[in-house]
């Protein structure tokens, strides 16, 4: 059987090591209580990595036995793709709590991601010493042999997993992987519908389920599959890829075409979140990633970004602006006039003028409107808009002279101002 790459397994097989508390399932002996501190906890909820280094390092200088802080922070490094940085904390860690299978676990699982192949599986034999019902560890020599390309050796280790825990959603989904690899086609579909099952929401599965029924030429049913899982993660390429190349295939070629944008733009948004995670001051990665956001309208989650990176710095003049932007999409005035008028307190931005433009005409207040206007230098359908209505208002004042002058200069910039408004 052909070895298959490391690299592509990780988007189709669950181990352990993603969550900022590493846990060990009720069969395996219970460690040592992990007491997260808030202000670490907060960061991890954030992607604010190297921040949560930076605190736990400092927690580790007055707690230098505490090994639950360098198991911690060796989650960050590994997040952060310090592979070696997370290994050195969870030697430390083991040093100082050598009977905690749940720290053997996850140093075989970062080993096995390194292809240390044998250091990995020695860590996995060590937990399960400790443990000897401890399925992930299972579960992570079932990954290892996956790794290797030996998927009759993998498809025994979920087994025992599954001999202890029948429930162990993963450990059918991986299992159906090993089958799929090794051509056992039906067997492979019985387990990713079990895991559908179970957790109707099991993204790894329809993923997989897509896999075996585009090579088994049922587009059809492929498609809905990678759909369910965009919908359960939106925010992950790898179905719009999986995706793209069945309407590819199909000859859906304008479909096709529109997942390739949405991957473009899900790769910059990763990279973006990866400099937040990396950034000890993120304000600028924030603000740039909420504009992303911007992109395709989620107002929502680029108000998010944009609150934390004014929070972080009250004088970022391109978070004030931008978020001043989004609340006039929003059709929140004050709030708009409010971050424009904190950000020209600071310095002069034509777009900040732009925005108090919109926000005076939308209240009425045209002189106010054009004068923000004429800073920004626009010249657009909004600018005519406002001398237009300045026009009318001028005219019911009995200010014809006046109000002719504003309708000449509405209809300069916009000669179709008057039968567009009426």
């Amino acid at each position: 059987m052909q070895r298959v790459a490391w690299v592509l397994l990780l988007g189709w097989l669950v181990g352990c090591g993603g969550t900022p508390i590493p846990t060990v399932t009720a069969e395996a002996t219970k460690p040592k209580a992990v007491v997260v501190p808030a202000e670490v906890e907060l960061l991890f909820d954030r992607g604010e990595l190297t921040s949560a280094i930076e605190l736990l390092s400092m927690l580790i200088e007055k707690t230098p036995r505490d090994e639950s802080l360098y198991s911690l922070r060796a989650t960050a490094h590994h997040r952060l793709g310090h592979h070696n940085d997370a290994l050195a904390d969870l030697d430390q860690a083991i040093s100082l709590s050598d009977r905690d299978a749940n720290l053997f676990n996850n140093r075989g699982f970062i080993r096995l991601g390194l292809q240390q192949f044998q250091a990995a599986l020695q860590d996995f034999d060590k937990a399960l010493e400790l443990a000897p019902r401890y399925t992930n560890v299972f579960n992570n020599r079932g990954l290892l042999f996956i790794a290797q390309g030996k998927f009759t050796e993998a498809i025994e280790q979920f087994n025992r997993a599954l001999e202890i825990d029948d429930q162990y959603i993963d450990a059918y989904n991986n299992r159906g992987f090993a089958e799929f690899q090794s051509d056992q086609i039906g067997q492979a579909l019985d387990d990713f519908n079990v895991a559908l099952q179970l957790n109707p929401e099991y993204v790894n599965a329809y993923n997989n389920r897509g896999l075996l029924r585009a090579r088994a030429g049922d587009f059809e049913n492929a498609l809905i599959d990678f759909t369910q899982a965009m919908m359960i993660e939106p925010l992950n390429p790898k179905y719009y890829e999986h995706r793209r190349d069945l309407y590819q295939k199909q000859g859906a070629y304008d479909k096709a075409v529109a997942d390739d944008r949405k991957i473009v733009w899900l790769v910059e948004y990763h990279q973006l979140t990866a400099e937040i995670a990396a950034s000890t001051d993120p304000a600028i990665e924030l603000t740039q990633r909420a504009k992303h956001f911007m992109k395709i309208d989620e107002q929502e989650k680029a108000l998010d970004d944009l609150n934390r990176a004014v929070s972080l710095d009250p004088t970022f003049v391109d978070a004030l602006v931008a978020r001043a932007n989004v609340h006039l999409s929003q059709k929140s005035m004050d709030k708009a006039k409010a971050d424009a008028e904190a950000s020209l307190a600071i310095t002069a931005k034509t777009e900040a003028y732009s925005i108090l433009g919109d926000v005076f005409l939308d209240l009425g207040d045209y002189d106010r409107a054009i004068e923000n206007f004429a800073r920004a230098r626009r010249i657009d359908a909004s600018v005519a808009d406002a001398y237009y209505a300045k026009s009318k208002s001028l005219a019911k004042q009995g200010q014809q002279e006046q109000a002719q002058d504003n309708l000449q200069q509405a209809l300069a910039l916009d000669p179709d101002v008057e039968s567009r408004l009426r």
